[in-house]
């Protein structure tokens, strides 16, 4: 911290500004649950190169700023994660805080300021405890979903009023009739023994002077609901409840507060049943109208029970599920009067209805992936989930959607009784609502699809937490796919929060031993296949997200704080992958998964990959190991860093020691030989050589699983192998990325081969293990936003950025764009006869350089680049 000189005072930089003051609490909600926020913010100005050299952030209780706390001038280039500079916010404090930086002018003017209240920080604040139908215990299968509800009197205006609430179960909470939000399924998922998410809703437009009433119904979620392909009930509890506190502020400073507690009422209503897997069931004739609002004659409805406060309550950080899209669809009746509806892409949602017909007439919807032989729907790949919705109407016109469930498809069929019309479909597609900030774009349409598939499947699958799947009895959050797609994650979505939030989990599930489970939220996966050697608990590559995952978001996002919270759960699984190396240096003691899904695996067992599955375990020990030295540098941890530096190395030579002729004889091997340092230096450019080789041999055909898919572009191309890596991309045939496409793939599919070339889909083989929306070969997007387009961040946040592009094949232009922390970055590139036009544009507060690609020269000097736009005019050339 250093004080402003006399010149910097008197200078000014009235061409920049100071923008989008945020937080790390990316929930949207009016509260947030850090008493000392991290706060960042973003730079906008009419003029070039423009780099933050100092900031001072003013902390206050109102816009004067008079009495303001101060940070001082604080010299930093960087705009995000910054520490809160005042006393810790108690909780519902109210503060304001606003931004200057200077820069080479000198300072801005201050920023707009922005609000940040505190949530509830500490347990005591609640004095509400969880309540629930007393009969509602201990079922054995889904049933009538829990109601309660609580009326009570405002003797005057509300002025302020918020509402903190969550539940065990997935809760919908409405005040006077009117829903607290638009948010679905809330609190989420998460390891809720340990940490139970709560939401803070201002709530003071719904209330009035007079009787209100207070209501929700709690479904049963992911609390009580199945999960697996065991379909397990009651994994969290045999219960579901809804904790509320309403607190209110009357003209004239009073305080009302409303809590859950024994003297509300619980009951129950049209929702006869709700389950993830299986769907929704609701009953028109059981629906007690105005339950929801004041006046409602309760008597009959049973007192709730009460439950002691569930331990780690804290307020959501994260965006919450929403309804992101709506399609409208044009269903076609087929010859059995059903009514088919297709959806024209793979998503994840419900069919919302307009129906009418008599009392006690039915509905029944029905969903999948993709249709059988006959043009029906193949729902055997579903597994156990029933993926079902049904209705009986209570007479008349009716408005349908289900409730506390979702299905993946992108074809459904709606069957009816006699005497019910269905008026109108759509399709409602759901997600945690995260910020779109990354588009790509090229001349190849195939390429755009491909594109698109990978982001309606990161948009299906980021649902709460990171999914494998959300059509099947299963979609859990399986370690293994995000470590592949968290990079491709990073750049399309604002992850940040979301996966923040999926790591903290990851940390409390983490064993004693540093062994980190398969999926996250842990749950009881039961036995695994017999495998020759013993099971770790954990897998190579899947426990790797302790250290790929937070790499990802620090890489993207520049949040140091996010690093540091994250180290130990780092360093604790690099600790136990480096306690399980043999006498040799190598991780060959223990079954792995390998590979995953390698397309020469034998289909009904994926884990047999042509990579030697020991292999793939020390290489990924050294990547982490790696990763986890370059976090101990970032933070400050020299020995550390030292420390696992020589772990990588160690462990990368006995992986070459071992298994360096055998790694050069698959595309898996010799990308990870290249991309996480196994290879010696001398011999890089020879195993380079080897997979281009390998790729030629395969006649442009894709050789990789899981684990080997993510890496294998990026080898080729930082070995000069760009026309390998093209044919790769753009290769038609079956295993392939374009080969999805061509069969009519929406989304990206779990097997390369999911439909055969004849178009017939295997269910034999493959057995059920079948979805057409999984992200996990989707980690080819983070290439093309890298090495097609030419858009790559060198420094943490995109603070540095690198262009360059790296035109290829067929194409004849591309381009890609990126909201990074400082603002927009962009670069399009064009090829006309010999000439290769590139225009990028670098956000203020960042710097970048250009790198030509081979066989294009510059005609005019390239040194760095300032922020602004830039056009550069290469041509061809041959060096």
């Amino acid at each position: 911290m250093t004080t402003p000189s006399f010149e910097a005072l008197r200078t000014a930089d009235t061409a920049t500004t100071v923008t989008g003051l945020r937080t790390a609490d990316d929930s949207g909600l009016v509260a947030t649950p850090y008493p000392e926020p991290r706060l960042s913010w973003s730079l906008a100005s009419d003029r070039p190169g423009v780099l933050q050299h100092a900031y001072e952030v003013q902390v206050a209780s109102d816009r004067s700023f008079t009495g303001a706390v101060s940070s001082g001038e604080v010299d930093s280039g960087v705009v995000t994660d910054h520490p809160w500079p005042a006393g810790p916010l108690g909780s519902r404090e109210a503060l304001l805080w606003r931004v200057r930086v200077r820069t080479d002018l000198g300072w801005t003017e201050w920023s707009e300021p922005a609000r940040v209240e505190a949530a509830l920080l500490d347990d005591g604040d609640w004095t509400a405890r969880p309540v629930h139908v007393p009969g509602d215990r201990g079922r054995t299968s889904p049933g009538p979903v829990p109601l309660l509800r609580r009326e009570f009197d405002l003797p005057a205006e509300p002025v302020s009023a918020r509402l903190y609430v969550t539940s065990l179960g997935v809760h919908r909470t409405a005040v006077n009739g009117r829903p607290v939000s638009d948010e679905l399924l809330e609190p989420g998922w998460t390891s809720y023994s340990n940490r139970l998410l709560y939401a803070t809703y201002d709530v003071t437009g719904l209330l009035s002077p007079g009787r209100n009433a207070l209501s929700a119904a709690v479904g049963d979620g992911w609390y009580r609901g199945h999960l697996t392909w065991h379909k397990h009930r009651d994994v969290y509890g045999d219960t579901c409840a809804l904790l509320a506190q309403l607190e209110v502020t009357l003209v004239g400073g009073r305080t009302v507060t409303v809590g859950t507690d024994d003297q509300w009422r619980s009951g129950y209503g049209d929702l006869r049943a709700a389950d993830l897997y299986d769907g929704c069931e609701r009953d028109l004739r059981h629906e007690p109208h105005g339950w929801q609002l004041p006046g409602f004659d309760d008597r009959a409805w049973e007192r709730a029970a009460a439950l002691p406060l569930p331990s780690g309550l804290t307020q959501r950080a994260h965006p919450p599920v929403r309804v992101v899209r709506v399609i409208q669809p044009e269903p076609r009746t087929l010859p059995d009067g059903t009514l088919a509806v297709d959806a024209g892409e793979n998503i994840t949602g419900w069919l919302r209805l307009r129906a009418d017909g008599p009392a006690g007439s039915t509905i029944t919807v029905r969903h999948a992936e993709v249709l059988d032989g006959d043009g029906r729907l193949l729902t055997s790949i579903l597994r156990g989930a029933r993926a079902t919705d049904r209705y009986t109407l209570s007479g008349g016109p009716a408005e349908l959607e289900p409730e506390f469930t979702f299905h993946g498809f992108r074809y459904a069929e709606i069957d009816v009784s006699p005497g019910v019309s269905v008026e109108r479909v759509e399709v409602t597609v759901v997600a945690s609502d995260l910020r779109r900030i990354g588009e790509f774009h090229c001349s190849d349409e195939r390429v755009n699809a491909l594109y698109a598939n990978v982001v309606r499947s990161q948009r299906g699958n980021f649902l709460a937490v990171p999914t494998d799947c959300p059509q099947r009895d299963e979609r859990l959050g399986w370690t293994g796919d995000i470590m592949a797609f968290a990079p491709t994650a990073c750049a399309t979505f604002d992850s940040r929060a979301f996966l923040d939030s999926w790591l903290t989990d990851l940390g409390i599930e983490q064993r004693p031993d540093g062994a980190v489970p398969l999926v996250i939220p842990d749950v009881d996966l039961g036995e695994l296949p017999p495998m020759d050697l013993p099971f770790a608990g954990t897998a190579a590559g899947w426990g790797d997200a302790a250290t790929v995952v937070p790499a990802a978001l620090f890489d993207a996002y520049g949040h140091r704080a996010l690093l540091g919270r994250h180290y130990a759960t780092m360093r604790a699984w690099v600790e136990f992958t480096a306690g399980r190396l043999d006498d040799d240096g190598t991780w060959s003691g223990n079954a792995q998964l390998g590979d995953w899904l390698d397309p020469a695996a034998p289909p009904e067992d994926p884990a047999r990959a042509t990579t030697d599955s020991a292999y793939v375990a020390t290489a990924f020990v050294a990547h982490s190991a790696r990763l986890l030295a370059d976090a101990a540098r970032e933070l400050g941890r020299a020995e550390d860093a030292d420390r696992y530096t020589d772990l990588h190395r160690r462990t990368a030579e006995a992986a070459w020691r071992k298994w360096g002729d055998h790694a050069r004889t698959t595309q898996t091997g010799c990308a990870l030989a290249l991309e996480f340092g196994i290879a010696p230096a001398a011999e890089r450019a020879a195993v380079g050589e080897s997979l281009a080789a390998l790729v030629r041999a395969n006649s442009g055909r894709i050789a990789t699983g899981f684990l080997g898919t993510p890496f294998v572009l990026p080898a080729l191309t930082a070995g000069g192998h760009t026309a390998e890596a093209y044919r790769l991309l753009l290769n038609t045939e079956c295993p392939g990325w374009l080969y999805q496409v061509e069969r009519g793939a929406t989304t990206m599919w779990e097997r390369w081969d999911a439909i055969r070339p004849d178009g017939t889909i295997d269910t034999e083989k493959a057995g059920t293990m079948l979805s057409f929306n999984h992200y996990a070969y989707g980690s080819v997007a983070a290439w093309l936003y890298r090495s097609v387009a030419g858009l790559r961040a060198t420094g943490p946040g995109y603070r540095t950025i690198e262009i360059a592009p790296r035109p290829g094949s067929t194409l004849s232009s591309a381009g890609a764009s990126i909201t990074t922390p400082y603002g927009p970055a962009s670069v399009d590139w064009t090829i006309s006869g010999d000439t290769l036009t590139v225009k990028a544009e670098l956000p203020p507060g960042t710097t970048g350089r250009f790198l030509p690609p081979e066989g294009w020269c510059s005609e005019q000097a390239v040194g760095g680049l300032g922020s602004g736009g830039h056009r550069l005019v290469l041509r061809a050339c041959t060096r």
